[in-house]
């Protein structure tokens, strides 16, 4: 990817930090264009969701965030702004499924994207994620394709895995060779980071789950593991 950070601001925008993340935004919309899918704008300020996108003929939500560093803040709700009091309630949360579907991260360096879902950042509970922690969904587009040669829809890509019962989530993992990290089923597993997040995960902070949760995990990791750039 190009860098073009040496052009950001030539204009002298006395508000560019509200411009740029306008422009994050399109440029992720740009990139789903790109791929050929239909993207949709939510024109409401205060939508809960930044847009959506059809593959498929399945409509997905998207919040989108950019950057200008090398992290994403994965939370909604947060105050910024001069014009914020700071006596004012900071309502700042981690993204929530029923928010949107996919959380969308976009450079505004080089409008190299990430696409994680939702359901996994409600999982791990952590409200950032550094760029070197997110290298298994970096760029991966056609993950909205789904898998038709195993069965996942991207019906299944949308609506994540979480409505799953455990007996069917087992299913899956056992039809598909899907390894199973929490062998002995705990209820309080701390998942292996490497797995998901990385070789230089060792300094962050343990993500404990219980046994479902820790299946829904490894079903991505499979997932976003099989995609091919």
């Amino acid at each position: 990817m190009v860098n073009f950070k040496e052009t950001h601001n030539i204009a002298n925008e006395k508000n560019f930090r509200s411009l740029i993340g306008y422009a994050g935004q399109e440029l992720a919309i740009s990139r789903l264009m790109m791929c050929g899918f239909n993207v949709l704008r939510s024109l409401w300020r205060d939508s809960k969701y930044d847009g959506m996108f059809e593959a498929n003929n399945v409509s997905i939500k998207i919040e989108v965030k950019q950057t200008t560093k090398e992290k994403f803040t994965v939370t909604s709700g947060s105050r910024s702004g001069k014009q914020i009091s700071r006596s004012a309630e900071n309502r700042e949360a981690i993204l929530k499924k029923e928010d949107a579907d996919f959380f969308f991260g976009v450079s505004t360096i080089d409008a190299t994207c990430w696409m994680i879902p939702i359901e996994l950042i409600e999982i791990c509970k952590r409200k950032s994620f550094d760029f070197k922690h997110i290298e298994l969904f970096k760029e991966k587009f056609k993950i909205f394709l789904g898998f038709p040669d195993i069965g996942f829809t991207t019906n299944d890509i949308r609506n994540g895995f979480s409505d799953k019962s455990t007996d069917s989530l087992e299913e899956l993992c056992q039809e598909n060779k899907i390894i199973i990290s929490n062998k002995d089923k705990d209820s309080k597993f701390k998942y292996p980071k490497k797995k998901l997040l990385g070789n230089d995960s060792d300094r962050l902070d343990d993500i404990f789950v219980n046994y479902k949760n820790s299946l829904i995990i490894d079903i991505w990791v499979f997932l976003f593991n099989k995609v091919s750039f």
